[in-house]
């Protein structure tokens, strides 16, 4: 005579059935942590699939400025998305791989210093994070302005001339490098410095850009007003020349002239703060 079936407990099912769950997630989590760690097995292509069965949508975390808002114009966001967005067409979820090309997509940009870093969120998309390069001024090379950083390092952004809202550096010895690259010339990194000396000193309102100067005055540093006027300053913040004044001394007369007159360059044409008197050339009546 066969044994009669015991009736199942609602309550002890629905536990075991929980129990039965939490386990498969637990050993599933070791399995995913084992493949990051190995960097070499990916995750069964079924178990993927229960996360997302179509290419992961990618999340960037966007440079702000000090207002809090993104600086980067919205046509290269939408450029630089596309191009990452492609690069994972066909990626496994919850793998290594897309997580590899995202960040490879980016770094590939121009945009940002080092390896970005992704990883997956819970709703299978992925964040990207990334030490980015922000523009701080513009070289003049061959009719177009070509936005750098404050490393000189060559962003992939370039206007037709005096449409970059950069202030400009004019007159690079060395050919343009590439974008992503960097501009490695000795006197435009003196003009950054400079640029960087003015704005502690609260002098860029009236300046429009550094003159890097030509064949043998190269190295010899004129700052560019919007009153059409040069300030001859000569040698970048602590590069020392022959018979010039410190550079402390030149940016000290500068204050002193904005102060005095209204205008970093004295309303002059040519003014020169290099030797120990100042001098100026008057704009012609």
């Amino acid at each position: 005579m066969a044994k009669k079936k015991k009736k199942k407990n609602p309550e002890i099912a629905e536990r075991n059935k929980k129990i039965a769950f939490i386990t498969a997630v637990v050993l599933g989590g070791a399995g995913i942590f084992v493949s990051a760690g190995m960097g070499i097995k990916t995750l069964d292509a079924r178990a993927a699939t229960l996360i997302t069965d179509q290419d992961p949508q990618v999340h960037i975390n966007w440079g702000h400025g000090a207002s809090g808002h993104i600086w980067m114009p919205i046509a290269e966001r939408d450029r630089i998305e596309k191009n990452i967005q492609a690069s994972l067409t066909g990626g496994k979820a919850l793998s290594w791989h897309p997580l590899y090309q995202a960040s490879k997509a980016l770094a590939a940009t121009g945009w940002v210093n080092g390896e970005p870093t992704a990883r997956w969120n819970d709703d299978g998309s992925i964040s990207l994070d990334a030490e980015w390069r922000v523009p701080y001024a513009a070289v003049r090379n061959d009719g177009r302005d070509f936005v750098i950083d404050y490393d000189a390092n060559v962003l992939p952004l370039d206007y037709a001339q005096g449409q970059s809202n950069q202030f400009v550096i004019h007159n690079p010895a060395l050919p343009f490098p590439g974008s992503g690259n960097q501009w490695n010339e000795p006197e435009i990194h003196d003009a950054l410095r400079l640029l960087a000396e003015l704005e502690q000193n609260d002098l860029l309102a009236q300046i429009t850009g550094i003159d890097l100067g030509t064949n043998r005055e190269h190295g010899i540093l004129h700052i560019l007003t919007n009153g059409d006027a040069r300030v001859v300053f000569g040698g970048g913040p602590g590069r020392s020349r022959p018979a010039e004044m410190p550079s402390s001394v030149k940016l000290e007369r500068l204050v002193a002239l904005q102060s005095k007159t209204g205008r970093i360059d004295a309303g002059a044409l040519i003014l020169d703060v290099r030797g120990p008197d100042i001098t100026m050339q008057r704009h012609e009546n």
